[in-house]
């Protein structure tokens, strides 16, 4: 079968956070919750500085446990969040080792925001970024690349450059080749195409953000094939 995309791996580096880790809006929600007044007359440049003189003034497990709840919200239960605290504390990595990988990119959010709080106790985050260029073999391929690079599509295509023993494959090989891939949502922390760099015979450049857990696999590979897909609903598949 003729393959839908020829893809080169331009480069993988590690990274010590990810755009839209943190914004305004979430400085602000923190700071109300430390009580902390006059929010409104805080600039935006200064936002940041006044989190973390906040959260240094509470004691570190209760500050680790205030950002987590943050950034988590309901979609952990309060023994499962300081099961996480305790991880922080004791200089492990959440971030790839928790059992809900959904929660993955949120909980590396966290600790970016704690390192910075506190360097000594709180080790800093790495996660890595992977840029692949991308050319289309096909009219299909071409099509595809006018979307944006969801998660599914791009852990599907990453899977095709690994062999078949890599983590990807063996967790997720149904998932792989199904019609809808959920959990690549918790893989795939951020992708896109950089539109600045576009290279010619209608290429792109894709950005992928992740893990080292599902991303150092890439290191030893310099060109593959690939047939990945989006996901879609089967019955647009009939005439």
């Amino acid at each position: 079968m003729t393959k839908l995309f020829q893809v080169s791996v331009l480069g993988l580096v590690k990274i010590y956070d990810m755009p839209g880790t943190w914004v305004d809006d979430d400085y602000r929600s923190l700071l109300q919750q430390l009580e902390i007044e006059d929010i409104d007359e805080i600039s935006p440049a200064d936002l940041l500085d006044f989190v973390l003189m906040a959260l240094q003034d509470i004691e570190l497990e209760p500050a680790v446990d205030l950002v987590l709840a943050h950034k988590l919200q309901k979609n952990i239960t309060r023994g499962s969040r300081q099961n996480l605290v305790e991880d922080f504390l004791q200089g492990q990595r959440p971030w790839e080792e928790a059992s809900d990988i959904m929660l993955h990119a949120r909980i590396f959010a966290a600790g970016v925001l704690l390192n910075k709080a506190f360097p000594r106790s709180i080790a800093r985050p790495d996660m890595m970024i992977l840029t692949l260029q991308l050319r289309p073999l096909q009219s299909q391929a071409r099509k595809i690349l006018e979307e944006p690079p969801e998660a599914a599509f791009v852990t599907r295509l990453l899977a095709d450059g690994m062999d078949e023993h890599s983590i990807l494959e063996r967790l997720f090989d149904e998932q792989l080749v199904a019609h809808a891939f959920p959990e690549a949502e918790g893989i795939i922390w951020l992708a896109h195409y950089d539109e600045a760099a576009a290279p010619p015979d209608n290429s792109k450049l894709l950005k992928v953000y992740s893990s080292q857990h599902w991303l150092e696999d890439m290191d030893s590979v310099s060109e593959f094939e690939s047939n990945a897909y989006h996901d879609h609903d089967p019955d647009d598949d009939e005439p």
